[in-house]
């Protein structure tokens, strides 16, 4: 008899299988998890609704060596405010496109999960959607271990007077190397993508995410970091910069 299994988790992508049937990635507190869901592709299918990224859901499924088999599932929350509003629905395909790629390699699942979850719950509702999308990529770099060092100079070594971010060096530059060296930031930026690194989701407010929504400079070192550190450039950001 196969072993039946309880989960909750973040459905991040969905693929045809078969005939009328899906696989689904699903991000859970264990990890990254592929189900099959049966009948998700009938117009009229009870289970489409279950593939309907993002969507978050709790589900039943059978235990597999290789894909595992859906057998019950309701939707816990299914984001309509970002299925309806196409903006707000290509900053969460940011999100996803980075949970899609990263999500084999970060440090702790059930970290990545519920923060997922509040990231999603934040897009859902806020008008600052840059600004979520920024937390997140930005506290994503510390569950994929490659944050910046804060408390001391990658070049020298200081533990006095750091201020400056440096993609390259991967961390904040003191004032005496900073000095020789062109930054990716300036001090006050620094100061702004560190907040934004150590400030708890939970408090932060509209005050705060207005500080730095669609804003260029951090943007862009953001980008710079994922490309020189994870070799990563977004396919996703540069579709929707095309298409404005």
């Amino acid at each position: 008899m196969k072993k039946i299994v309880k989960n909750k988790g973040i459905v991040i992508n969905a693929m045809t299988y078969q005939e009328n049937a899906a696989i689904a990635t699903i991000i859970t507190e264990e990890g990254k998890k592929s189900c099959i869901i049966k009948g998700a592709k009938k117009v009229n299918s009870s289970t489409k609704r279950l593939i309907n990224v993002p969507v978050l859901i709790e589900y039943q499924s059978t235990l597999s060596d290789s894909l595992s088999v859906l057998t019950e599932g309701v939707v816990l929350n299914n984001y309509t405010n970002i299925k309806d509003d196409i903006i707000r629905y290509n900053y969460a395909l940011i999100v996803l496109e980075k949970l899609i790629y990263f999500s084999e390699q970060v440090s702790d699942y059930k970290v990545l999960f519920n923060f997922t979850v509040d990231i999603l719950d934040r897009l859902n509702e806020t008008q600052y959607l840059n600004s979520i999308v920024l937390i997140f990529e930005i506290k994503l770099l510390y569950l994929l271990g490659v944050a910046p060092s804060f408390n001391h100079c990658p070049i020298c070594g200081k533990t006095k007077y750091i201020g400056s971010l440096d993609v390259k060096h991967g961390g904040y530059l003191c004032s005496d190397c900073s000095y020789l060296k062109e930054t990716s930031l300036n001090t006050i930026d620094s100061d702004l993508f560190k907040d934004i690194y150590v400030t708890k989701l939970h408090r932060i407010n509209d005050e705060f995410l207005a500080k730095f929504n669609n804003h260029v400079n951090i943007n862009k070192a953001v980008n710079y970091y994922y490309e020189w550190h994870l070799d990563f450039n977004s396919k996703t950001k540069k579709i929707i910069e095309k298409i404005g």
